[in-house]
Parts: structure tokens; C-alpha cells; sequence
């Protein structure tokens, strides 16, 4: 063969010899030298799948009070303090806060007169009663003597009645929210705001959710409910009723959560964020997500096996933003790399510089 030919397949072919000769004594290197890992200890534990929604808290009962007569205004003393009622007090039902004091309604309304007859038309009963048992009245004397009695009762609860409208009463448990100035003993006209009053031990956070999370939630779920102002004020709910239907310009559909806000630690109108438990697993292996790794063969993880990092194959399930559950692949006590992993491959040498 002619030199001129050969001189130059030779040179190739030492150059190649030469770069296969240095890509295995890198490989050898980078398999020799000790990479640097974090690692964490597999346990098992609880994992929660949850969708997040924020809303505005409405207490479970409020009303603004306004008086249906006019009278003298008379602020009441609130027992619990001795003090006159004002905002912030807690009120019981039936509690009178305002007095609204009129003698000429009083007088038109004659209670004690009604009562009186109501008295009389008792007795006319009873009598009429005892008369027509032993023959001594007809039957419809005895009915006109009932009649006049369901007329006086009507009567006399209807005069009972207009006077609870000079009484501003509390029609449930709850915080006196809001309460109008008026100088004590001055008249003030018909259909002024009076008190308004709110039971918050219960809250109310109407929700509007996304389309992917239909069929997800259901009536009964647990809902924990956290203050945008403050973290540390988190209490929980649950879903208490969802809408059926999705709205078809928004692709979302409404819900309710019911909030027990036994400790006050919450108030009406704050800004909250809800977070829905809508799947929950216990007693699962679960590892932080940056520790599961993607191939074209599936998803694994590296776990250390004396000095070196094994690569493991691993099946997974539930999934949220701090967790991914592993049904198969590793076991618990295992420790698997959570940084470090960019450079491994199975079966290089690391070196545990952090545990988890």
C-alpha cells in the first residue's frame, strides 16, 4: 500500500485510540471521585391533597335593627357590666337593649284592660261550660262564649305585640357590632338604625372553585382557614353545600365552608385563604419532590448504598407541592439524595455532607 495512503490512517487511527483512551479515564475519574449529597431518611407519614380558594368571612347570623315606632330613645344597662349597652358587648336573645318610650301608645293599646277581658271571657267560657253539661245553656250560647274568648286572647296578643315594638330586642346570641348615638331621653322618629348585631362563633366563607376540582370536593370535607395578616391564626371548616353546576362563562362553581370561630380568632370581612382536604393518606412513604427524578424509562431516585448512589426505579401516587407518595422502589430507612444528584450516575461514589 502506498506510504502516502497509510501515513495518514494511522495518524486517525492513534488519535482515536488516544480519545477512547481519555473518555474512559475520565469515566473512571468522575466513578473514583466522591460526590458531595444531601440526603433524607425515608419515613412514612400523612399526605394531603388539597385546592386552595380565598374568600370574605360573613358571620352565620347578623341584622341591623331599626325601631317601628317613634318614642323617647332609652338605652338600656347591660347586666353583665352595669354599665350602659355599647359595641362589643355580648347580648343574649331576647335581650332589651333600647327602650322607646310613648305613654299616649301606651295608653291606646291598653294592655291591662285587654288582659282584664281576657280574664272575663275565661271565666264566661268556663261558665257556659259547666251550664251546658248540665243543661242550663244551648249549645250555641256555649259556642258564642268561645268565640268571645278566642277574640279576646287574639286582642290581648295583639296588644302585647305593639308594645314589643317599643322594645329593641336581641333576636339571638351575639356582638353588639354597631351602635348609633342618640342623647339619652330625646324622641326620635320611626325607622332610624337602632343596633346591629352579629354572631360570629360560626363564619360563613362563600367560595368559588375551578372546573378541574368538581367531583374532587365533596360536602363534609375538612377546610383549614388561614388569615392573610397572620399565618398563626388558622382554624378549621369544612364544606357545608356546593352548587351542582358549573358557570358556563367562568368554567368555576360556587361552594360554602362553615368556620367554627369558637376562639374569636377570626373576624367578619377578613380576607382568608381555605385550603380543602380533599384526599388524605396515613402511614405512607412519602420524599420532598425534588428527590424524584425523571427518565424515558419512568421516575427514580438515588439512594445511598455504602459510598456509592444507587439508581432505583420507583413507582408514585398521590402528589402535592411538599410531598410525593412512593408505593414501590425504596423502602423506609433508606436514605435518598435530595442535592447533589445533578452529576451522579448509579453506582458513583458520593460523600453524605448533610442529613435531612
Amino acid at each position: 500500500m502506498n506510504t502516502r495512503i497509510m501515513k495518514p490512517i494511522v495518524v486517525a487511527a492513534s488519535l482515536l485510540l488516544l480519545f477512547s483512551a481519555c473518555q474512559n479515564r475520565s469515566s473512571s475519574f468522575s466513578m473514583d471521585v466522591a460526590v458531595d449529597v444531601t440526603v433524607q431518611t425515608v419515613s412514612s407519614g400523612s399526605i394531603k391533597e388539597v385546592i386552595g380558594t380565598t374568600g370574605d368571612l360573613m358571620p352565620a347570623a347578623s341584622v341591623a335593627l331599626k325601631n317601628e315606632m317613634s318614642g323617647t330613645y332609652l338605652l338600656q344597662t347591660n347586666p353583665a357590666t352595669g354599665q350602659a349597652f355599647k359595641m362589643g358587648d355580648r347580648v343574649q336573645k331576647g335581650m332589651v337593649i333600647i327602650k322607646l318610650e310613648d305613654k299616649a301608645y301606651r295608653n291606646t293599646t291598653n294592655i291591662e284592660g285587654e288582659r282584664i277581658n281576657l280574664e272575663i271571657s275565661e271565666q264566661e267560657f268556663e261558665k257556659h261550660q259547666a251550664l251546658f253539661e248540665k243543661g242550663g245553656v244551648t249549645r250555641r250560647e256555649l259556642v258564642n262564649a268561645e268565640k268571645n274568648l278566642v277574640t279576646a286572647q287574639k286582642t290581648y296578643e295583639n296588644a302585647q305585640l305593639n308594645l314589643d315594638k317599643m322594645l329593641i330586642k336581641a333576636p339571638f346570641n351575639g356582638i353588639i357590632t354597631s351602635l348609633p348615638y342618640y342623647s339619652q331621653g330625646v324622641k326620635i322618629e320611626q325607622g332610624q338604625n337602632m343596633v346591629e348585631i352579629m354572631d360570629y362563633d360560626q363564619l360563613i366563607l362563600d367560595i368559588t372553585l375551578p372546573a378541574q376540582a368538581f367531583g374532587k370536593i365533596a360536602a363534609g370535607q375538612p377546610a383549614f382557614i388561614t388569615n392573610y395578616a397572620s399565618s398563626n391564626d388558622t382554624i378549621q371548616g369544612s364544606v357545608s353545600q356546593l352548587s351542582p353546576v358549573l358557570d358556563v362563562a367562568t368554567r368555576t362553581f360556587k361552594g360554602r365552608l362553615g368556620v367554627n370561630n369558637a376562639g374569636k380568632m377570626l373576624r367578619p370581612g377578613m380576607f382568608v385563604n381555605a385550603s380543602i382536604v380533599v384526599q388524605q393518606k396515613d402511614s405512607v412513604l412519602t420524599v420532598a419532590p425534588e428527590v424524584v427524578l425523571s427518565q424515558m424509562g419512568g421516575r427514580f431516585v438515588f439512594v445511598v448504598e455504602g459510598e456509592s448512589a444507587k439508581k432505583r426505579l420507583v413507582q408514585t401516587g398521590l402528589e402535592t407541592q411538599d410531598r410525593i407518595e412512593i408505593l414501590n422502589g425504596i423502602t423506609a430507612g433508606e436514605q435518598v439524595v435530595v442535592t447533589g444528584f445533578e452529576t451522579l450516575r448509579d453506582g458513583s461514589k458520593v460523600r453524605i455532607k448533610d442529613i435531612r
